[in-house]
């Protein structure tokens, strides 16, 4: 048996490949990865190490526009629809591609690896700060801070990872952490397109389709399918109702894994039902699609209150009120 000179992806170590094998287990971080991969990633390594260009220097040659990528997304939800959103995340995706690669780059040769994942984070959170700080209501404070933390999981944050570089993973790891730490009432999720794009085929209904899998209920269920009809319709073409669907999407994928988290589980989604999406169909079905709007809202705010909100913020909040 043969062998080639390798790196592992996903650690960085350096291994020697079986030239007959198709994958093999690294033996540093026991990951499953590609033999061919293995080899282009030290070759690829080895190519930028030869350039001998220091790390900040390639840091800094994109450093303004990889900072200014949230400024530059004005209305995550625009393109945030089952017929336009492939297309621009591709879009999105190509027109930042070269700042992705100069990370990259510049991950790859730096000494210390996690210092500059940890300063390029420190950076990206830092200059979102500065934009939420100019911001003086609170109201608009808040309305900010959900369209800032929906185009993080919907573009930037996928967009990093389909580079699919070394650092394409640890680098929003960083940046969520540091995220959820800087901004109060914020628990955003690391995120790929490949998700996401298969979410719209269930339609991102997370705790409708949680409540009624609990119920037994089939996922193009009637419930189901007249919820996302009323969402998608009546909700989407009202102001107040779209930003109220974008906070449902920033909130929900965690309220459903923090109640499927807990023993109770089954009574709390049956709850769910009776007291929201039940009177919610029948509000539907008589055509009182405002009184619906208002049981969908109270339902979005009580399960937030109760499943979002971490225990940090919920004593900041008792501390501010006292």
């Amino acid at each position: 048996m043969g062998f080639k000179e390798g790196m592992c992806p996903k650690c960085h170590e350096l291994l020697q490949v079986p030239e007959d094998r198709e994958r093999i287990l690294c033996m540093f971080c026991g990951q499953e990865i590609e033999t061919a991969e293995a080899v282009r990633a030290l070759a690829e390594h080895n190519r930028i190490v030869a350039e001998s260009v220091p790390c900040m220097d390639i840091y800094g040659e994109v450093k303004e526009d990889f900072l200014s990528m949230l400024e530059k997304i004005e209305d995550p939800m625009k393109g945030f629809k089952k017929q336009t959103y492939e297309t621009t995340f591709q879009d999105y995706y190509n027109r930042n591609r070269y700042i992705f690669e100069a990370l990259e780059k510049a991950y790859c040769v730096a000494e210390d690896k996690e210092a500059f994942l940890a300063q390029a984070a420190a950076d990206f959170v830092g200059r979102a700060q500065e934009g939420m700080s100019t911001i003086t209501k609170k109201s608009q404070r808040a309305d900010q801070q959900l369209k800032n933390n929906m185009a993080m999981v919907v573009y930037i944050l996928p967009a990093i990872a389909a580079y699919k570089g070394s650092s394409s993973q640890a680098l929003p790891e960083q940046m969520v952490a540091l995220w959820n730490e800087t901004f109060e009432n914020t628990n955003i999720k690391t995120s790929t397109f490949e998700l996401i794009n298969a979410g719209f085929k269930r339609r991102f209904c997370y705790i409708t389709t949680a409540v009624c899998e609990s119920l037994g209920k089939p996922d193009d269920c009637y419930e189901l399918n007249l919820l996302r009809d009323y969402r998608d319709g009546y909700l989407m073409e009202r102001p107040e109702g779209e930003a109220l669907v974008q906070e449902y999407y920033d909130i929900a994928p965690t309220i459903v894994k923090r109640i499927g988290r807990r023993s109770d589980a089954g009574t709390i989604y049956q709850g769910i039902y009776d007291q929201y999406l039940k009177p919610c169909i029948r509000l539907i079905e008589e055509g009182d699609q405002a009184a619906c709007q208002q049981v969908y809202t109270d339902m979005v705010q009580t399960l937030k209150e109760t499943y979002f909100l971490t225990e940090r913020v919920k004593s900041h909040r008792e501390r501010q009120a006292s």
